[in-house]
């Protein structure tokens, strides 16, 4: 067996070797890339594919509102829709547009194709929606007593681009706790709490709902009948003068001077609540019936069993007002103005009458009070009164039983002037539109 003498000259050829063998593939993948230059096929270049996408592909919008596409090209340009074309508008920025929909409701196609190749294209699918109506509640309070109203308004805001809907409409959840007309007015039936709401309908038909909650409270009859007005005693001159108007009717001439003292009235026409608390709830004499609506068909004889049972209720001593004390209170006393009807020179400003009233009498202090804070003192329910049983106004012509003043919601404007009087004959039988309101001398 030969032994090498020389070992360490073995390890230095081995690693000649080695340096020779890296060299090698290092100048092989050089001249490989050098090639591939040469060819012109750099790394990643070889794919020629036209590709088109578009960001994002389906997208809802609010009706007025807009959305911003981006579109990604590869091996082409972007060929973008033509305005007018495409339904809305758009605004182009590099690879981005601006698109907005038309306003109304639906789906919208926005579509753009390749320029390399026609046929390559993409769309997007933008949704347009309405937002939901909203609706706002106000009133001027929400803690009501048992009998008493509350007027409610409420003011809805349609969403840009939806059409019109339904009017509004008012409910009353469980409706034993009170109830609301077409108009807003609550009145309150039940102690608690009672929940209003007010709705509409949107464009596909959803009830689109508002609601407030109205805290009722219980009522004594005190509470009703302390309703009242105090009118300042002084001196007016009541009737009409023929020689200063040419509508005079023939029972309130001749003008004559009147001194009276202070008094109380209500500022309101007894009310059917009123009536119901002091004559028992199985008995209303009204024909058209609601809580907040005047008593009427109301005869002399229940007047005055109505006074009597008040007056032993309550311990006080109300009345009906004289005619005097209606007429000096209707013309809003020594803070008069001089109006030809309470409270103003326009019966629709204050009272209900052949022309606003479709008919039938109506929720008590709806229209303006007079200057002392007075309803419905002309139009609504023509109102008994302890008349002097005369035919004229100073008494000269003796005549009519009773008088009535002020007029009602089925009569012309000429009944309800502050002048005007009415009255019957003996017997008085119950008029459909015939109440009264309360009177005291003190409080």
């Amino acid at each position: 067996m030969r032994i090498n003498e020389h070992p360490e000259q073995e390890g230095e050829g081995t690693l000649r070797y080695l340096k020779m063998m890296k060299f090698a593939v290092t100048a092989a993948v050089a001249l490989s890339l050098l090639f591939l230059t040469a060819c012109g096929d750099e790394p990643g270049t070889h794919d020629k594919t036209v590709r088109i996408s578009i960001s994002p592909m389906t997208k809802s919008v609010e009706s007025g509102g807009s959305v911003e596409l981006k579109v990604d090209a590869k091996n082409t340009a972007i060929t973008w829709p033509e305005q007018g074309v495409i339904e809305g508008s758009f605004s182009i920025s590099g690879n981005k547009a601006k698109y907005v929909p038309p306003v109304t409701a639906g789906t919208y196609k926005f579509k753009v194709a390749a320029e390399a190749d026609a046929s390559t294209t993409v769309t997007a699918n933008i949704t347009v929606v309405y937002a939901d109506p909203k609706i706002t509640i106000k009133y001027p309070t929400l803690d009501v007593k048992i009998g008493k109203t509350i007027q409610f308004t409420a003011t809805t805001e349609i969403p840009f681009g939806q059409p019109q809907q339904q009017d509004l409409e008012w409910e009353v959840s469980g409706g034993t706790c009170g109830t609301i007309d077409e108009n807003g007015l609550f009145s309150a039936a039940r102690s608690g709490d009672c929940t209003v709401r007010a709705s509409l309908r949107d464009y596909n038909n959803r009830k689109i709902t508002e609601s407030v909650v109205v805290k009722i409270k219980e009522t004594t009859l005190d509470d009703i009948v302390g309703d009242l007005a105090e009118v300042r005693g002084g001196t007016f001159t009541m009737g009409c003068d023929p020689e200063r108007r040419n509508d005079c009717p023939f029972a309130a001439v001749p003008e004559h001077s009147v001194t009276l003292n202070t008094f109380y009235i209500g500022k309101y026409e007894v009310t059917q609540f009123l009536w119901s608390q002091v004559m028992g709830i199985n008995y209303n004499p009204s024909g058209n019936r609601a809580n907040n609506l005047p008593v009427e068909n109301v005869s002399w004889s229940e007047l005055e069993t109505f006074f009597e049972r008040l007056n032993d209720k309550t311990g006080k001593t109300y009345r009906l007002p004289t005619e005097a004390e209606w007429e000096y209170a209707a013309r809003g006393g020594n803070q008069s103005k001089g109006y030809l009807y309470s409270g103003s020179d326009t019966l629709d400003d204050v009272g209900w009458y052949v022309e606003n009233s479709d008919g039938k009498t109506q929720p008590v202090g709806l229209k303006r009070a007079n200057e002392l804070g007075l309803y419905d003192m002309s139009g609504n329910v023509d109102e008994w009164v302890n008349g002097d049983s005369q035919s004229t106004a100073d008494g000269s012509q003796p005549r009519m039983n009773r008088i009535v003043r002020g007029g009602n919601s089925v009569y012309d404007e000429g009944f309800a002037t502050v002048f005007s009087r009415g009255g019957c004959t003996a017997g008085c039988d119950p008029n459909p539109r015939l109440g009264f309101r309360l009177a005291t001398s003190s409080k």
